[in-house]
């Protein structure tokens, strides 16, 4: 289902955006950066997209079906995990994922489909598919503030390092860009011809990347708003992208089971990586970029090393499909999963 043609809209930040520092202003656009996007992208609409979308490359997305777990993220000092569920749950687990320090949100509601910390680790920010972001603070478990602007159910967040960015996007063709100090709506990137599965900011936060339901992968300078690539590659979904740790690379996984490692310098495929069998779900690098993790609907992890870009470990790590996986942040060697069955696994990398 194709999002219908809309307008842009004065958006409004609710209350403090507790990981964006302080009180929110209002959500309208940045006037000043908007001036500074790209004019072709600027004057196409949504709609104008989809028209321009040649039939022969046009897809029907799939509709939002994960079941279970379906994020984790890790605070940025490693000392506890967020876990987002489809019945609506949001928790926030101990540093091994098994002990709950606080129930953020409980069973009912919206399904959650994407979590992130701020930098300083006192928020843990979540989009739901009811089209709204929302920010608890972690040690009181209060809801801090709702990022409104989007129309239609979310499917992914993603944020730069330091927390200046937060990037948004789902069931529409655009992607928003919200500045982590004010709160407000910094920029509006289109160029999408389908649903948007799957954001990253690079580590700088000089790059954005989008896969979508078109089978492409989008990279912008996020200063300018300039589109740097379009990415072909895949012969179905996009569903997962990472920025390696320098931002020189992306890689993207798919539903066509592909994984593409790309250079950012010239938008080149460098390899496909050789290890899944069936979909990909989630895509995963570790702390410095050596090792990137893989997790599929038949259940298995795939870990390559990223200096000679083979599989190095791999693992039958469920009875179901893997919809997330992150390395831990405190240098132990594991990789979290979670999976259709509500389970968060910690699987411990042998050596190599």
């Amino acid at each position: 289902m194709r999002s219908p043609v809309r307008q842009q809209r004065r958006l409004f930040l609710g209350t403090s955006l507790g990981l964006l520092l302080s009180a929110c202003g209002g959500g309208a656009e940045d006037e000043t950066s908007s001036a500074r996007e790209d004019p072709s992208a600027r004057a196409r609409t949504d709609a104008e997209a989809l028209d321009a979308a040649p039939a022969k490359r046009r897809r029907r997305a799939r509709a939002y079906a994960r079941r279970g777990v379906t994020a984790i993220v890790a605070a940025p000092d490693g000392s506890s995990v967020g876990v987002a569920y489809s019945d609506g749950r949001v928790r926030l687990l101990d540093a091994t994922g098994s002990g709950e320090r606080q129930a953020l949100k409980r069973r009912g509601g919206t399904a959650i489909a994407g979590l992130v910390f701020s930098a300083d680790g006192r928020y843990l920010v979540a989009v739901g598919r009811d089209s709204v972001a929302i920010g608890w603070n972690v040690e009181t478990g209060e809801r801090r503030f709702s990022l409104q602007g989007h129309e239609h159910g979310l499917r992914a967040i993603a944020a730069s390092a330091d927390g200046s960015v937060i990037a948004t996007a789902g069931d529409e063709t655009r992607v928003m860009l919200w500045d982590g100090g004010s709160g407000k709506l910094k920029r509006i990137l289109g160029g999408h011809t389908d649903f948007v599965n799957a954001v990253a900011v690079s580590g700088n936060g000089g790059l954005v990347a989008s896969g979508d339901a078109d089978a492409r992968v989008l990279v912008w300078q996020l200063l300018t708003g300039k589109l740097l690539h379009t990415l072909r590659g895949h012969a179905d979904e996009v569903t997962a992208v990472a920025f390696s740790s320098d931002g020189a690379t992306v890689v993207s996984a798919g539903e066509d089971g592909k994984v593409i490692l790309w250079d950012m310098g010239t938008g080149r495929q460098l390899q496909a990586l050789a290890g899944h069998k069936a979909p990909v779900r989630s895509l995963a690098y570790n702390q410095d970029g050596t090792l990137l993790a893989g997790g599929s609907v038949d259940g298995s992890v795939v870990v390559w090393d990223m200096v000679t870009r083979t599989v190095s470990r791999e693992t039958s790590a469920s009875a179901s499909a893997v919809n997330v996986v992150m390395f831990d942040r405190r240098g132990e060697g594991k990789v979290f999963v979670g999976d259709e069955l509500d389970g968060v696994l910690a699987w411990k990398l042998p050596a190599r």
